[in-house]
């Protein structure tokens, strides 16, 4: 490693939505000193084959290893602690967005402020909008993209705007 160049461990808790158990996480960063003496982290190191190579050479020392055990240990005794906690971090990438999941014809609410596009592309001409709270028919999908009937013309809403 150069002068000026740390690998750095990282131990926080990071917060749930609607889940009031901490989970405890461990982060490994590449730390650099810029032209001005401030350490910065450097997020292309991943990128760099000499980086990598070395920082997955760290994992085996035991002191990394002692960490990487304790942050896990706290991690599953959290999950042990919260059966929510444990259940949400278990359904994470899972597809959860009712939108795309509701056949045609269902009854969608938009969630936030939105637009109504001609068509399924976040470029599309703007044909309408809709306020939160509004309840919208799916006629069909495309994509990311929920079709709906805007005032007798075709229009689509991003499926993230609509549960």
């Amino acid at each position: 490693m150069a002068d000026g160049t740390y690998v750095v461990y990282v131990c926080f808790n990071y917060i749930c939505k609607d889940i009031e158990t901490p989970v405890p996480a461990l982060s490994q960063c590449y730390v650099i000193t810029d032209s001005e003496g401030n350490l910065k982290i450097d997020g292309g190191a991943v990128e760099n084959t000499e980086i990598s190579a070395y920082t997955d050479k760290l994992k085996s020392d035991e002191d990394v290893k002692e960490l990487t055990a304790k942050v896990q240990k706290a991690n599953d005794d959290a999950q042990a602690n919260d059966p929510a906690l444990a259940a949400f971090l278990a359904g994470l990438g899972e597809e959860t967005n009712t939108s795309t999941q509701a056949g045609e014809g269902a009854t969608l609410t938009v969630t936030e402020d939105c637009n109504v596009r001609a068509a399924a592309d976040g470029e599309a001409e703007i044909i309408g909008g809709y306020s939160a709270g509004t309840e919208v028919t799916k006629t069909g999908e495309e994509g990311e993209w929920i079709q709906i009937d805007y005032e007798g013309e075709t229009g689509y809403i991003h499926n993230s705007l609509l549960e």
